[in-house]
């Protein structure tokens, strides 16, 4: 039997549950397209439907890339589920200063071919 799909109200109050309070973001997008909730709830649930990395860890990876892409509501929002979640305020610290190493790595990786145009102009004096 075809289980049937919450309405607007019933998603929000199910995407509150999970946070602890409405998603300001997704309580506005549904007044201006419904759609767009549904979208973003069904792109989630196909995201976090794998099995082999556990939802600790998955939540933990969100805010890290959250926190990386520089989203401020999004690095509140799973800050906010990891604390109801009961993971610690070391691991949420330690996956935010990951985030910072690897976004900091990429300004030397994007720059390789700069640096090896200096040191190959120190070896041509």
């Amino acid at each position: 039997m075809e289980q049937k799909k919450p309405d607007i109200d019933q998603m929000l109050k199910l995407m509150a549950e999970e946070l602890g309070e409405t998603p300001v973001t997704m309580e506005s997008l549904a007044k201006l397209n419904e759609k767009v909730v549904y979208e973003h709830a069904a792109n989630k649930q196909f995201a976090m439907s794998g099995d082999k990395i556990p939802p600790k860890y998955k939540l933990l990876m969100s805010l890290a890339i959250s926190a990386a892409l520089g989203v401020e509501n999004c690095i509140d929002t799973y800050t906010k589920v990891a604390l109801r979640k009961g993971i610690s305020s070391e691991e949420i610290m330690e996956a935010i200063v990951l985030a910072r190493f690897v976004k900091g790595t990429t300004v030397i990786s994007t720059s390789t071919n700069a640096m090896k145009m200096v040191a190959d102009s120190l070896n041509s004096k």
